[in-house]
C-alpha cells in the first residue's frame, strides 16, 4: 500500500476504544493510552532498530537507516518491522542475547 492510500484508509484499531468513555475526559485518555502502547511497542522493537510513532492517526515504523513503513493497525507493526528492521521481530521472546 502507499503512503496515500495508507492515511486515507480504515477506521480506527479496534484497540483505540477499549475501556475509555466519549468525551473529552475520553479522548485524552484514549491519546494518553495509545502512547502507552506506542512506548511498550518500542521496547519489544528496540533490538531490531525500528522506531514506532504515532501520525495522523496510522502508526509509522522507521529503521535505522531511513525505511519507512506505515501501517493502520497495531497488528500490522511486527510484519512491516520484519521488513525493514535488523532482524526478525519476536514479541513474545522473552530474552535476548
Amino acid at each position: 500500500m502507499c503512503g496515500a492510500c495508507g492515511i486515507l484508509a480504515g477506521a480506527p484499531d479496534w484497540v483505540e476504544g477499549a475501556g475509555v468513555g466519549p468525551g473529552a475526559e475520553g479522548g485524552a485518555a484514549r491519546l494518553m493510552e495509545r502512547q502507552r502502547r506506542i512506548a511498550l511497542v518500542n521496547r519489544l522493537l528496540a533490538p531490531s532498530g525500528v522506531h514506532l510513532r504515532a501520525f495522523g492517526g496510522r502508526l509509522v515504523l522507521q529503521s535505522a537507516t531511513g525505511r519507512t513503513k506505515i501501517v493502520t493497525e497495531l497488528a500490522h507493526v511486527w510484519r512491516a518491522a520484519d521488513e525493514i528492521g535488523r532482524r526478525p521481530v519476536d514479541p513474545l521472546e522473552l530474552a535476548r542475547p
